[in-house]
């Protein structure tokens, strides 16, 4: 019975893992492709709200659902990455969210809790 409840605690954490990162290249031509949104996080070691975002908001079950379905994640670290198409920030993280074509749908200064966060890949995907 261990055993069972184990295999399915692994499942299911699984089937809701954490955002695989690509390349921002890789990230555009495969949105432009698949018509998806692209989620730049620029992010820099050190950066505790970068570690709440990552441990806590895109560890919850709805954001990753929500986000897995449309989007797709670009890993940024400000110090030691290139930061493509003038993409700014004043702190960090900073959430850039792009067409396949590399227009600027929207922006996120800052850390939000999951609802937020939510909410926002839904207004997003409106625009």
């Amino acid at each position: 019975m261990k055993k069972i409840v184990l295999l399915l605690t692994l499942l299911t954490s699984s089937v809701f893992g954490e955002i695989s990162w690509m390349k921002y290249k890789d990230a555009i031509a495969q949105a432009k492709a698949e018509k998806k949104i692209v989620m730049v996080m620029l992010s820099r070691e050190g950066c505790q709200t970068c570690e709440y975002m990552k441990d806590i908001v895109f560890e919850n079950e709805k954001v990753m659902a929500a986000f897995e379905k449309n989007f797709l994640g670009v890993y940024i670290d400000i110090h030691d990455d290139y930061i493509p198409n003038d993409l700014s920030y004043m702190g960090t993280p900073t959430f850039h969210f792009l067409n396949g074509f590399e227009r600027k749908l929207d922006r996120i200064d800052g850390g939000v809790n999951s609802l937020e966060f939510i909410e926002k890949l839904k207004e997003v995907q409106t625009k």
